[in-house]
């Protein structure tokens, strides 16, 4: 019997016998999507898009998330080897795309590393490790070389909330673990031709309503584990309460008003980070692929 232990999770199910794990897959690839996408930052979307392969299910289970559709297993998707994945990535770069990005890669990292291995020296753009940041170190040093740019979320600098939302109270201890691992890989951003960001770490954190002090406390965490002028941060003002409403949690019911959105910002801008802040139009559900 070979029971999973991946992800901090350790659920210990027998993924490669069809048992599935705390993530709802299999060992085998699950892909839910594989096209362009144009909504992530700028410097990883450019023009033409980035080459993103959604990945179904998700050791998260966060109760706002927004692609619940397929981190929840709800959506079947399609089963690929590693080498029809690798074949997808070279077919994603003759697209034109700025990079690979594998979005909620964690539960798949042993496929996808083997995907990655047939195809990276075919590869002439970045590829972009975009995950919940809930990694075991070991996981992420599997994959050193092969990953140009780690885009990991940071959500939460409490234990409380992390276990409340995400049910993950080692959350922020295991999320700031994998950051700097991700950072000793990569090292400090830089850009590349138009703009693009080549190499680095771009650290996403969603504002979540009723919770612009923990926010602040994330941030203020990320601070003094990195160095501020060599990451970059992505501070999200999208939260969709549309996700949320049969949560219960009342205060996840509604959007980010603009004093927390902009307090939080503030903030950042104080500690010294460079990065990217979002309209609030982007608030809505016209931004979350269609995955069917």
């Amino acid at each position: 019997m070979s029971k999973c232990f991946l992800c901090p999770r350790e659920c210990g199910a027998d993924r490669r016998a069809g048992e599935l794990g705390f993530c709802t897959q299999g060992e085998d690839l699950r892909v839910a999507r594989i096209a362009p996408h144009m909504f992530e930052e700028p410097p990883i979307s450019g023009t033409r898009g980035s080459g993103t392969v959604f990945f179904v299910g998700c050791s998260m289970g966060c109760v706002f998330c927004q692609n619940r559709d397929i981190s929840r297993g709800s959506a079947e998707g399609k089963m690929l080897t590693p080498k029809e994945l690798s074949d997808a990535f070279l077919s994603l770069q003759d697209m034109g795309v700025h990079n690979i990005n594998l979005v909620t890669p964690t539960h798949f990292s042993k496929g996808i590393r083997r995907a990655l291995e047939l195809s990276r020296h075919k590869l002439t753009i970045p590829v972009v490790y975009n995950t919940s940041g809930y990694e075991k170190t070991e996981a992420l040093r599997e994959l050193e070389g092969l990953i140009d740019v780690y885009m990991p979320d940071m959500k939460y600098a409490s234990e409380e909330t992390a276990k409340k939302y995400s049910g993950a109270p080692d959350y922020p201890l295991i999320a700031i673990r994998a950051i700097k691992e991700m950072y000793r890989q990569v090292g400090a951003y830089s850009y590349g031709d138009g703009g693009l960001l080549k190499k680095g770490l771009l650290i996403r954190h969603l504002i979540l309503p009723s919770n612009r002090k923990d926010s602040i406390a994330v941030l203020e965490l990320l601070a003094r584990e990195l160095p501020t002028k060599s990451v970059l941060l992505s501070l999200m003002s999208q939260y969709t309460p549309d996700f949320a409403m049969d949560c219960p949690y009342p205060e996840l019911h509604r959007r980010l008003t603009s004093f927390e959105y902009s307090s939080v910002l503030e903030h950042a801008a104080a500690l010294g980070f460079d990065g990217f802040m979002q309209g609030r139009a982007s608030a809505s559900r016209g931004f979350t692929p269609d995955f069917n």
